[in-house]
């Protein structure tokens, strides 16, 4: 080896570099040492592949830690959406209870109307309607992660009050406050969620947020099987007390701190979430583009535009139409509703292996949403609910002219609701909460959020609160036969009102 190769190769070896280096287009170093190459230009383009490859493998393993990363921030933030959950299932879990031992935690009496205990459920949707307000104007302010620690420390509170008030009228304001907690959830968890994942996982994601409803019911119903309606409550409320620890943890929103100019700040979050391969200035540019309108606009300029308007609708009627195929009624009234069907199984046991069930279909909608996209999940999430409640409506209806007949196929009931339930988790359950993220753009999302959510209160709490009235007027086979039209109606609607949103970049 001649000196220039020696001087060359020992420079590159006193560097660390891990380039070739050329010499004459002869010498080529490949990180090591004790391997520097003589030869022609095949030795580059390996050593070229190599160093590719490396490249690759720890981009690959940065991209695993993001989606490792990002998956346990929306874990921690599904609190919320447990908080949500435990919220919706504690009407079943009370009416069975107080129907067997109408005692408070003090041992005074407490007696319910079957109004007052569709109240249970209905006063909580109503509840739900300020609250989406409130946190709404309030993520606007000062961020997400504050705002959680206000959802919180009103679900507490909540629960303290449905536990430990010993009056119907204590208990049911209770109530009222737990929905203002559960409708903040809903707005803050999914406004969070959209502006922290990236883009190609973003639905899954959603997905994890979103089955903390169905753990939240769990909870209840697992603690319900045996217990009294506030001991139930006590217990749930470890569930937002563990959504206010989580909250040291979790990063702000980087969408809103670029809104509010904190670009230091944003950089950090980024960093974190993208991983160290991301070209930063470029995705901090992309935000402030997607958002330029906010400088030329007010917010109630910008909710009246018509692309947020028309999405304002869609989303509006998607929740409607979930309220309306029996996915609320059915889970706050799970037990009553097979103990009115005569299911041949207990009650409460029904109860806790549908949400079991909604949990299972929950991870397959981890995979369907990124892969099969929001419409088509819609799509198959109202055709399996539209079966399976037309099943449960011929059910009743034979049941109703031959009672020997639905006594000998009682556990009819639990597959048909079984399978609708299901489905709801597939498409109809989540993707109105996940497209009310990716709609709109940051500088109005939280605002244009708490519209929808609120537009959709209202039919929630129409659907829990009509449940008597509509099951009197329709009969029970009747009532199945309106959910599973409507389903028919998402069908129709999905396919030529939704737009697909899966892989692409939101503001």
């Amino acid at each position: 080896m001649n000196s220039q190769s020696t001087s060359t190769t020992s420079l590159a070896w006193s560097t660390g570099s891990n380039d070739s280096v050329d010499v004459a287009g002869k010498y080529y170093y490949t990180g090591d040492p004790d391997t520097v190459k003589y030869g022609t230009d095949k030795c580059k383009k390996n050593f070229e592949v190599d160093a590719k490859d490396q490249v690759q493998t720890e981009k690959t393993s940065e991209r695993r830690r993001r989606l490792l990363e990002q998956a346990l921030i929306c874990f921690l933030a599904s609190t919320g959406m447990w908080t949500m959950g435990s919220i919706l299932a504690f009407p079943s879990v009370a009416s069975q209870d107080l129907a067997a031992d109408n005692t408070t935690i003090y041992g005074s009496s407490i007696t319910l109307t079957r109004f007052q205990l569709d109240a249970l459920g209905g006063l909580a949707a109503l509840g739900s309607l300020p609250g989406s307000w409130v946190i709404g104007a309030l993520m606007a302010v000062v961020g997400r992660r504050f705002s959680m620690v206000v959802i919180a420390v009103t679900a507490v509170l909540s629960w303290l009050g449905v536990a430990l008030l010993p009056s119907l009228p204590g208990l049911l304001v209770a109530r009222f406050v737990s929905g203002a907690a559960a409708g903040g959830a809903s707005v803050c968890v999914n406004t969070y969620r959209a502006e922290i994942s990236d883009a190609e996982w973003r639905g899954s994601l959603s997905v994890i947020i979103n089955l903390g409803v169905q753990f939240g019911q769990l909870v209840t119903m697992a603690v319900g099987y045996h217990g009294r309606y506030f001991t139930v409550a006590l217990v749930n409320n470890v569930i937002p007390l563990v959504l206010l620890l989580s909250v040291i943890w979790l990063p702000e929103s980087p969408s809103f701190l670029i809104i509010k100019g904190r670009d230091v700040e944003a950089r950090q979050v980024l960093l974190r979430l993208r991983g160290q391969y991301i070209n930063l200035e470029k995705e901090m540019d992309a935000f402030k583009e997607l958002n330029n309108a906010r400088e030329k606009h007010s917010v109630w300029q910008g909710l009246r535009q018509s692309q947020v308007l028309k999405s304002i609708v869609i989303i509006t009627v998607l929740f409607s139409l979930q309220s309306f195929t029996g996915y609320l009624v059915i889970n706050s009234n799970a037990s009553r509703i097979f103990a009115e069907a005569a299911s041949s199984i207990s009650n409460r046991l029904c109860a806790i292996i549908i949400i079991i069930i909604q949990i299972v279909a929950g991870f397959t909608a981890v995979f369907l949403l990124d892969t099969i996209g929001r419409k088509k999940s819609l799509i198959l999430s109202f055709s399996t609910m539209l079966v399976a409640l037309s099943c449960m409506a011929a059910f009743l209806w034979v049941k109703s002219t031959d009672a020997a007949l639905g006594v000998a196929y009682g556990w009819v009931p639990l597959v048909c609701i079984m399978t609708s339930q299901a489905g709801v988790t597939l498409g109809v359950q989540p993707v109105p909460y996940l497209l009310m993220g990716e709609y709109f753009p940051t500088w109005i999302r939280s605002q244009a959020t708490s519209i929808c959510y609120s537009l959709s209160t209202l039919f929630a709490f129409a659907s829990l609160q009509l449940y008597t009235p509509m099951l009197e007027g329709l009969t029970n086979p009747g009532l199945y036969l309106f959910y599973a039209s409507i389903c028919l109606l998402g069908i129709v609607f999905t396919t030529f009102f939704v737009s697909e949103t899966m892989g692409k970049k939101i503001g």
